[in-house]
């Protein structure tokens, strides 16, 4: 469900982050963007002090690509830690950068354990703080609450979310090794299955889940199982493919990841994308749907673009029998 946050000064900008991410990070260097085609926010883990220098031109190139495809007219970034010199070898490295590319900077803020700085971003700027801050009683929190987005108090704790459940897996373990080949074939059964679960809102029952779980590993089942999510639905895909994320044996977490991070795209839920994604490459680095959707979340592309490469894919002429 889309937020629209307003944010006047640096306690709006800091409240914002958690909602928009949809966890409260350490450690980490956010960017928000403004006055874009299409908004979008980003956070990537900040580098150790000893490494930082070597670490800051990719992460320059990583934030500052999808801000010019997107055309953003100005950024704000965030620095989460304790260090001082670290955030200011940040807005070294970013401002001038940004700046220079034609994207402004309004502020980087350096937060830890509920006080924030202003980092010095230009020339004649002096430091400010610390001052305290609350983001959990903040009006922006209240509002997410109303509009049912769920913060979760570290990027540990949503990771937790899709963490594996060791007794419900050892359980599909051992039905998905009984399970005949033909029954894990069945397109339609699985589809079934995946459509009663989502619009009733319902979780499989033990011999569904190892079904649906054997089946996904076959790619034409895989891309059926992606092809039935839509903007609409997708939220309702999320929390079953979450769902079956947390019961499946290793030999089925890559393919029922990608489904999941594909779903968590679609539903405008990129921190939860990575987290499926985390859990895909820890089986399989190079898996082919992890990596396209990786690529698709590091540019910041927009979920409607695969609707796009539907409708482009259905309005293609089929090919008569004469002529295949």
């Amino acid at each position: 469900m889309n937020t629209t946050l307003t944010a006047q000064g640096p306690e709006d900008l800091l409240a914002a982050v958690p909602v928009v991410l949809g966890f409260r990070p350490e450690h980490s260097l956010v960017m928000l963007t403004f006055d874009a085609r299409r908004t979008f926010h980003a956070r990537v883990d900040l580098p150790p002090p000893a490494q930082v220098d070597g670490a800051l031109p990719e992460l320059r190139e990583i934030l500052l690509s999808p801000c010019l495809s997107h055309g953003v007219g100005r950024v704000a970034f965030v620095v989460y830690g304790d260090d001082a010199v670290v955030a200011a070898a940040v807005a070294a490295e970013l401002v001038p950068a940004f700046e220079s590319a034609g994207v402004g900077v309004l502020t980087v803020l350096r937060a830890h354990e509920g006080r924030w700085w202003r980092v010095p971003a230009h020339p004649g700027e002096r430091p400010a703080g610390p001052t305290p801050y609350d983001d959990e009683t903040h009006p922006f929190a209240a509002q997410a609450v109303f509009v049912g987005r769920v913060t979760h108090p570290s990027r540990e704790a949503l990771r937790e979310t899709l963490a594996p459940l060791p007794e419900h897996r050892r359980r599909m373990e051992r039905l998905t090794a009984a399970l005949p080949e033909s029954q894990a074939a069945d397109l339609d059964r699985v589809l079934e299955i995946v459509g009663h679960c989502v619009d009733e809102s319902a979780d499989p029952d033990d011999d569904e889940a190892a079904l649906v779980l054997q089946a996904v590993t076959r790619v034409d089942i895989r891309d059926a199982a992606v092809q039935a999510v839509t903007r609409d639905n997708a939220v309702g895909h999320l929390r079953l493919w979450s769902h079956l994320l947390r019961l499946a044996p290793d030999p089925q977490v890559p393919d029922v990841a990608a489904v999941a991070a594909f779903c968590a795209w679609q539903a405008g839920d990129g921190a939860v994308a990575w987290c499926a994604l985390d859990r895909c490459f820890a089986q399989d680095d190079d898996h082919g749907l992890g990596t396209c959707l990786a690529a698709c979340l590091t540019r910041a592309v927009p979920p409607s673009a695969w609707e796009e490469v539907v409708d482009d894919e259905m309005e293609e002429p089929q090919p008569t029998r004469e002529s295949a």
